[in-house]
């Protein structure tokens, strides 16, 4: 079922025993490409390929791993623990041909896609505001979605660290978060030898600096600046509230109270996922603490 090739359309792998053929490719990340899949029952899923002997050099190779490893760790920690999760269906790790799989349930619709599309309706709308890149409405249905979601990871343990738009998907009406790779359990510690890394300026600033611990407040950065993408269109230009050149200020209160909360640079600063869950833009939410 190996080749030393790269992965291509039509291959079919065996993960978990159950056969997967890849169909075309859906996206690609620094340590895999994923893939529109389907099973001889013809039941279509999203294979995640990590392909460590094609790095760049040995070190990449190392992380691509590492990635595999925590990505399964984590789904293996989540698995039916909470809708806000993608499903991990299998994997299989094969070291001989230096290639890595994980079969996961196959999405309807990414962030980006839905942000795009609600722009579009939002722009043709009698009711436009050219203060807001999609509809109060909408912000707050997917804010709410994003706030169920640390709070999930939260009450699991579990810091995602690299929450951005392209590793957040809609399943039908619910939005879940995938892509666990750069992930770590939120009672490590602080370590000098902890990864470095993440997608900025998504990832929170500590997350580069290799100085710090890393803490749940990480995630809190992350989805404030997601929600800044919702209103602007654009990621924070100035990993900061201010508006991009050119742009007035959001005309919400809350929303732009949140902003300036969730990115502060320094991490003790920013709100935690309660205060979040109870700030007045938040609503309706589900709870998952306790």
């Amino acid at each position: 079922m190996f080749s030393k090739r790269p992965v291509h359309t039509n291959q079919t792998h065996s993960i978990n025993g159950e056969l997967y053929t890849l169909l075309s490719r859906i996206g690609h990340g620094s340590y895999g490409s994923v893939w529109k899949s389907v099973t001889p029952k013809g039941e279509y899923y999203a294979v995640k390929v990590f392909e460590f002997n094609h790095a760049q050099n040995p070190l990449a190779s190392d992380d691509r791993l590492s990635s595999f490893k925590t990505e399964v760790k984590m789904g293996k920690k989540l698995y039916d623990e909470t809708e806000h999760v993608v499903t991990m269906c299998g994997y299989e790790y094969s070291p001989r041909y230096g290639v890595g799989f994980i079969a996961m349930e196959l999405g309807s619709e990414s962030l980006v896609d839905r942000v795009r599309n609600l722009h579009q309706t939002h722009s043709k709308s009698p009711m436009f505001d050219y203060y807001d890149y999609i509809s109060l409405r909408d912000q707050q249905n997917i804010w709410c979605q994003l706030v169920n979601i640390i709070l999930a990871l939260h009450q699991y343990g579990v810091i995602h660290r690299d929450l951005k738009p392209a590793n957040l998907l809609f399943f039908g009406p619910t939005l879940k978060v995938i892509d666990f790779g750069m992930a770590q359990d939120e009672f490590v510690g602080f370590s000098p030898h902890q990864r470095i890394g993440g997608t900025r300026p998504y990832s929170a600033p500590e997350c580069f600096t290799g100085q710090a611990l890393i803490t749940p407040k990480a995630d809190v950065w992350s989805v404030g600046a997601i929600l800044y993408y919702l209103t602007y269109g654009k990621a924070p230009v100035f990993e900061s509230p201010r508006p991009p050149f050119g742009v007035l200020p959001t005309r919400s209160r809350h929303i732009q109270e949140i902003l300036e909360h969730c990115l502060r640079p320094v991490a003790s600063r920013r709100p935690d996922h309660q205060s979040l869950a109870q700030h007045p833009f938040t609503r309706p939410f589900k709870r998952y603490l306790k």
